[in-house]
């Protein structure tokens, strides 16, 4: 359906078209998957049937409603290359209409691609991640050492390699603080809870003492040899515990980082606090998060949609 103004969703996608065909010779074949990709997207976000011709709908196209539909197409299993394309569409079809004066801003400037989208593993659920917590008993060196692992990445989203190569320097224990060496030599302190202090200071006083050797390496984490542990034996320690736990999918250590994000942006935790306490670059990079809890997706349009 084409409407009658220049500015509704119709009119704008047979002139981008049109446009594509004319000035860069696109196939038939290529419109023809452009179009469906958009007219797919527009559905999802409430833009079909008579709204096609409303002048002005295109409003309704921002960045929490494509959020939502993002994560409605991820949970349906959609591949990483479909949701790209669909994205790549929607981005030169908007564009479009923003040079015509259709639309202020581009809604998708901090969207994921669909390749990131895919890349991104599943986090656990807050339960899942106290079952692999509270599933690491004893008081023997190596149970004190994987608990406090544990509870340190969770409560830091610290990458592995950072949480391995952190010393005894690094921690403040008073202020709850740990000290994280990130990539490109960039230091940054993660704030630790309650639940992560305990866990440390039992293994500092009663695990770390037991495995130490003559000369002391100064790493926090040491393996049963007395050495810095290393990342590829925190990889095995994190998927046995979450084997002997009973959690399914993906089983590393970069796991609880993403569940760590995933909680705090649940919970309503700023996308700008969540990109340096994961040491993200670019906030494009954490955005990513507000794909995983639907709930939240709702409490975002709720509160910006004007139709909401």
């Amino acid at each position: 359906m084409v409407g009658n103004h220049p500015h509704d969703p119709a009119s704008l996608l047979e002139a981008w078209l049109d446009h594509l065909r004319v000035e860069r010779g696109a196939s038939r074949h290529t419109l023809s998957a452009y179009a469906g990709d958009v007219r797919r997207v527009l559905a999802a976000v409430g833009i079909s049937g008579p709204r096609l011709a409303e002048p002005g709908a295109l409003a309704d196209v921002d960045e929490a409603a494509l959020l939502r539909w993002l994560g409605t197409e991820r949970r349906a299993g959609a591949a990483a290359t479909s949701l790209g394309r669909r994205l790549s569409a929607l981005r030169g079809y908007l564009a479009f209409a923003a040079s015509l004066g259709a639309l202020s801003g581009d809604p998708t400037r901090h969207l994921p691609s669909g390749r990131r989208w895919e890349r991104l593993p599943k986090a656990w659920t807050r339960e899942q991640v106290e079952r692999l917590l509270e599933g690491v008993r004893g008081d023997g060196a190596l149970a004190l050492r994987d608990r406090a692992l544990l509870e340190v990445l969770y409560a830091s989203g610290a990458r592995v390699a950072e949480v391995v190569g952190a010393e005894l320097k690094d921690l403040r224990a008073g202020d709850r603080m740990l000290r994280l060496h990130g990539k490109g030599g960039k230091t940054r302190w993660a704030p630790l809870g309650d639940q992560a202090i305990t866990h440390l200071e039992a293994w500092l006083t009663r695990g770390r003492p037991k495995l130490v050797g003559d000369a002391d390496p100064g790493a926090i984490f040491l393996s049963r040899s007395g050495r810095p542990l290393d990342r590829h034996r925190v990889f095995r320690m994190v998927r046995e515990r979450a084997v002997a736990a009973g959690l399914s999918g993906a089983l590393s250590p970069h796991t609880l980082r993403h569940s760590f994000a995933t909680h705090l942006v649940a919970g309503g935790a700023d996308l700008r606090v969540v990109q340096e306490l994961l040491g993200h670059a670019s906030v494009q990079t954490t955005q990513v998060y507000t794909h995983v809890d639907p709930d939240r997706l709702k409490q975002v349009h709720r509160k910006f949609h004007p139709r909401a």
